[in-house]
Parts: C-alpha cells; sequence; structure tokens
C-alpha cells in the first residue's frame, strides 16, 4: 500500500512524443539532443507545427522517473562520449512545474544539458542550461522571463514583425543571441528581406529551420 501511494503521489507530465534527433533551430542548431514534448498550449499560434501538442487527450501521462528512464533508455546516452543534451519543449512547457522534472533528469543522468524552448507567457519553472525564448505577438512574456533567456528567436512572418523583433531585443539581457526565423509557410516569401534586414542590422542572425531542410525528425 505504501508503494502504491508513493506512485499516486507522484507527478505526472504529458508528454506528446519523444525522440532522439538533431536540434533543427537557433544557436544549437546542428547538435544532437533528445526532445521530449509536452502538451498543453496557451498561445495556439495559427502557424504552429506540433499542434499536435495542444490537446492533452494525444499525450501519454508518465511521472518524472519514467521519462528519465526513457531518455537514459537512448542507446546514445549510455556512452559517456556522446552527447547529453535534452530539449523540453511543446506546446507551452512552462504551464507545467518543471522543476521536478528537471531535478529527476539531472539526478539520473550526470552532465546532462537542459535546454528549454519556451514562448515565456507562463511562470517560470525548472534549471536549465540555455533557454530558447520565442515570444509571440499574442500573448507575451511575462515580464521576469526576458533575462532568463540565452537566445531570442523571433518568427517572421511578414515586414510588420520586424518592428516587434527589435521590441522583444530591447527586453532581454545583453548577451542574449538574437535570432530572427522565418514562418516556414512563407518561407520562400519573406526569407529575403529577412537576409536583407539582418545585413543592415547586424546583431541579428539567420536561423533556419534544418530539420525541415532536411526532412528529418
Amino acid at each position: 500500500m505504501g508503494f502504491f501511494l508513493y506512485l499516486c503521489r507522484m507527478k505526472q507530465y504529458p508528454i506528446v512524443e519523444y525522440f532522439y534527433s538533431l536540434q533543427g533551430e537557433g544557436a544549437n542548431a546542428g547538435k544532437p539532443a533528445y526532445f521530449l514534448r509536452l502538451s498543453g498550449c496557451s498561445v495556439q499560434c495559427a502557424f504552429c507545427d506540433s499542434k499536435n501538442s495542444w490537446d492533452r487527450e494525444n499525450a501519454e501521462e508518465l511521472s518524472s522517473e519514467e521519462i528519465t528512464e526513457i531518455v537514459r533508455g537512448c542507446l546514445n546516452f549510455a556512452r559517456d562520449d556522446c552527447a547529453k543534451n535534452v530539449v523540453i519543449t511543446g506546446g507551452e512547457p512552462l504551464l507545467h512545474d518543471l522543476n521536478e522534472l528537471c531535478k529527476t533528469i539531472r539526478t539520473h543522468i550526470p552532465n546532462v544539458n537542459l535546454w528549454l524552448e519556451t514562448s515565456g507567457a507562463a511562470k517560470f519553472s525548472g534549471d536549465f542550461d540555455w533557454i530558447c525564448l520565442s515570444p509571440k505577438k499574442k500573448c507575451f512574456p511575462f515580464a521576469e522571463n526576458y533575462a532568463k533567456a540565452n537566445e531570442l528567436k523571433i518568427v517572421i512572418e511578414n515586414s510588420d514583425d520586424f518592428e516587434f523583433a527589435e521590441m522583444q531585443a530591447q527586453q532581454v539581457n545583453p548577451n542574449c543571441k538574437l535570432f530572427l526565423q522565418a514562418e516556414w509557410s512563407e518561407e520562400k516569401n519573406i526569407t529575403k528581406s529577412i537576409i536583407d534586414y539582418i545585413l543592415k542590422n547586424p546583431k541579428w542572425r539567420l536561423s533556419l529551420q534544418l530539420h525541415k531542410v532536411l526532412n528529418i525528425q
């Protein structure tokens, strides 16, 4: 009975999918990482490429211990010479209290690097080595989340988004890396404008969605 009660008390996280692949975007593009996609999103952008994460019915409820065992079970993570990068993404992962999940992963996977992908539109939790903040116009980040960002990634859908990007860049810390990324369905139409903008404003860097260009998960 005691063990049963322990299982009942363990925090559950709704996981939509988990997989080992290459980070396709931003500052860590091209690096191998294990992805944990949590369900639930308070932003729900029209151009979202992971709408399957919005509905909790699509998710599997797992404890932090179960999630950690899944990550550890990846063959590459068993070798000390392999990269131990774990990306927690969504949906909007900050809708969940990530403290326990981060603590459990760090306890059982030594030298792990925990990365977070977030819109910042929820209260911050967790312990991360790298935070990618990608604000959206329809739901701005919590004010305190800007200072935590290691990189700011703005999705550019049309020319009006450059002004939004500059406004967001004023909020982050001076060491935050700045990226502009084309909205995928407009990529052929807007990429040249992004390149021209970066040439005139070199504090920004171009982020490509390599996983889509190369057709990998």
